[in-house]
């Protein structure tokens, strides 16, 4: 079969001899042309204002990849048209897109084609005319199997979005067969009828829904307080502690003497003896490289740091060949003061996490791990907090430069707004835009910190770069699982997954489901929101507005279900209270008649019914979420926090400064009455600690629990209602 294929002739190409960079109008360095279309790799490295979130595989098109040289060539123009769709060969194509196709999706594209037309090839296929729904069946069951790379076997099926995305590439190749017209499909045919790539699978409405999980509370809560805690406690004294770790060796003295330095080093071991500090320790790597090239095990100088006493001597390296004259002054002074790593002794106590007192913030490191291990931690940390508080895509993280944070603005006496700058990557044209996310103080200070630790001439400038998250996680999972977490009271991070997708998906679903709430450890909702809002209102266009909007289609669906809800606590008997019940309970009524009226036809009217839902969506757009109540905003005229404030031409109310027991249009429930009750109880306490000389506060704070004991009155008597 392969011979066939090499022995078939290769027409000439209408793009032949094209520079694919300057029709596609990708910008190259000066003097640098790049790919050109005959080429069998194009490659793109060299482009000017690549993102740094696409690897170097993506940047490589290898067309030698497709088997069948005739489809190679085919595979070239069909990637050529993504990329230069104004091309007069291309633009004519009644079903061409128009909008050129970036880089790394082209990559995508080539990659799921060569998976199309290898299969082919492999089953007989020698012309695309040949090509029926035989095959194309035939091909859509190989692409729900997902296999291992190395031994073949089936290890999965392929999900929804992986079908569709395996089976676009191959149903395209009919909308550009007038580029290739000696092998195209036969005419009029198109793969699985020419339905969209997003149906191919049989499936429905598979893009309405974001189907990315959030994180779990139980995993979400350790991860982040853990994080926070590093960047508070821990990422500070590692700037300074890497201070201390020189970059280079000495460039004066004698570096290279031919016979053994004795005095140098004896002087140098003195020093240490007569100060009682440790020798140097190697790190572990160059502990097991010592004993695969012959160390005995039970040496004393295994785990002593030759290379560091050689530096500290003042010559550049220590010589293998000066070790048998040296080893008795090294082993007499183990002897005296034995070997501990050199970075990070006396170090400074820390509060635990727990609480539990105090510990040294780090045990004695090499000076490796101050400069990879230790800087890792910080950045996977950064990067936790980033994306977990301020909802960043991975593409948006790597392109933080060390200049990312901009000078706080102090919008008020001690009040301050806090930004960062970036650039905005999904959605834009090569290069991205500028962009600035209002964020806060925590993110601003983790993104300062990532940038402290990150040596000036490494990423291009960037702070993280190019990075695997689910690497860094696993790093710092373990980290805080291990004895070092375990020292400084962490709670332990359980199993599970975490990605940057779900930490963004768990912000929007927490800022919308559960405003003035907490989030994992410390951080008020409300607080989040306002930054995120702020962000939204300085920037509408940016990618903070885009997650605002998101949120805000949340809060939509959050508010049908939690009306859905209490309409069927109405139907069961339990009401709401407050003032603003009785005009609740008279639109339940309304929709409960609507509900009567088709319980025949119907299993399920509440949710197929689309008057009923039509008005559950009308008045769930005026409902607005409080800590202990339901706010039903539909008058501003009425609503008690704009009337105190004086405000009443707004179309939002001022839900931090509800008074849920006296507004007209708040109502209390069932999932309340927890609130209410803390509430109660904590008033008590306080009364009962007052003392006799609070005359004037006394009389306010029994007003005050006589309310609260009334609103507890008024749920408990609605709930029991029939």
């Amino acid at each position: 079969m392969k011979h066939e294929i090499e022995t078939v002739a290769v027409r000439q190409s209408i793009f032949a001899g094209l520079w694919v960079c300057g029709e596609g109008d990708l910008p190259m360095p000066s003097g640098v042309l790049g790919p050109r279309f005959d080429d069998d790799v194009w490659d793109f490295t060299d482009v000017v204002g690549l993102p740094a979130q696409w690897g170097t595989a993506e940047l490589r098109f290898n067309f030698r990849s497709v088997e069948n040289p005739v489809w190679r060539l085919v595979a070239k123009e069909y990637i050529f048209a993504l990329m230069v769709p104004n091309h007069p060969a291309v633009a004519h194509l009644p079903l061409a897109y128009r909008t050129a196709r970036c880089i790394r999706t082209c990559s995508a594209k080539l990659g799921r084609l060569t998976g199309w037309l290898n299969w082919l090839s492999r089953n007989g296929v020698l012309s695309l005319a040949q090509v029926g729904d035989q095959e194309c069946d035939g091909y859509l069951i190989e692409a729900r199997k997902v296999r291992d790379r190395k031994t073949g076997a089936v290890v999965r099926t392929s999900g929804d979005g992986e079908v569709r995305a395996a089976t676009r590439p191959a149903i395209e190749l009919a909308f550009y067969g007038g580029l290739f017209p000696d092998d195209s499909y036969a005419e009029g045919y198109l793969p699985w009828n020419g339905r969209h790539p997003g149906t191919v699978d049989g499936t429905s409405d598979v893009w309405t829904a974001n189907r990315t999980p959030e994180v779990e509370d139980e995993l979400l809560r350790p991860l982040l307080a853990a994080a926070l805690y590093v960047m508070e406690h821990i990422a500070p004294r590692i700037i300074e502690l890497r201070k201390q770790v020189p970059n280079e060796a000495p460039t004066g003295g004698n570096r290279y003497p031919r016979t053994p330095p004795i005095r140098e080093f004896q002087e140098l071991l003195w020093r240490y003896v007569r100060s009682g500090a440790p020798l140097p320790q190697i790190y572990v790597a160059k502990v097991v490289e010592r004993l695969n090239d012959g160390w005995d095990v039970e040496d004393p100088l295994l785990l002593l740091s030759l290379s560091h006493l050689a530096r500290e001597a003042g010559f550049k390296q220590f010589r293998s060949t000066w070790l048998d004259a040296l080893r008795p002054l090294f082993e007499e002074a183990v002897v005296h003061v034995g070997i501990e790593y050199p970075y990070g002794r006396d170090a400074e106590l820390i509060r635990r996490a727990d609480g539990k007192g105090e510990v040294p913030w780090t045990e004695p490191v090499a000076p490796r791990d101050v400069a990879l291990q230790m800087s890792m931690l910080v950045w996977a940390a950064a990067v936790i907090v980033v994306a977990a508080v301020a909802g960043m895509r991975s593409c948006e993280l790597m392109e933080f430069e060390r200049d990312c944070c901009l000078p706080p603005e102090e919008r008020a006496p001690g009040l301050f707004r806090y930004r960062v700058q970036g650039k905005l990557i999904k959605g834009q044209k090569l290069g991205g835009v500028r962009d600035e996310w209002v964020v806060v103080k925590e993110v601003w200070d983790a993104m300062g910190t990532a940038a402290a630790v990150t040596p000036t001439r490494e990423r291009a400038g960037r702070i993280f770069g190019r990075f695997a998250f689910d690497s860094w996680s696993d790093q710092f999972r373990a980290w805080v699982n291990g004895p070092a977490g375990r020292r400084l009271g962490l709670d332990p991070i359980p199993d599970g997954a975490v990605t940057l997708r779900m930490l963004r998906r768990t912000l929007a679903v927490e800022m919308a489901y559960r405003p003035h709430g907490l989030m994992a450890t410390r951080f008020a909702l409300k607080h989040l929101h306002a930054t995120t809002t702020e962000g939204y209102t300085r920037r509408p266009g940016g990618s903070q507005g885009k997650f605002l909007a998101e949120v805000q289609s949340l809060e939509e669906t959050r508010n049908v279900e939690i009306l859905v809800e209490e309409f069927e606590n109405f139907q069961e008997g339990i009401m709401p209270a407050g003032r603003g019940a009785s005009e609740l309970v008279t639109f339940f009524e309304h929709i409960d008649e609507l509900v009567k009226e088709h319980a025949a036809e119907e299993t399920n009217v509440l949710m197929n019914d689309t008057e009923i839902l039509g008005l559950m969506r009308k008045r769930a757009s005026i409902l607005h979420v409080g800590l202990a109540n339901y706010c039903w905003f539909d008058d501003p005229s009425r609503a008690l926090c704009l009337i105190l404030a004086g405000a009443t031409d707004t179309d939002q109310p001022l839900i931090g400064m509800c008074d849920s027991a006296r507004c007209p249009q708040a109502t209390h429930h069932q999932r309340h009455r927890s609130l209410w009750a803390e509430h109660e109880r904590t008033q008590t306490i306080f009364l009962g600690q007052l003392g006799v000389t609070r005359k004037l506060e006394g009389p306010r704070q029994r007003a005050e629990l006589e309310r609260t004991q009334r609103v507890l009155a008024e749920i408990d008597a609605a709930g029991a209602a029939t």
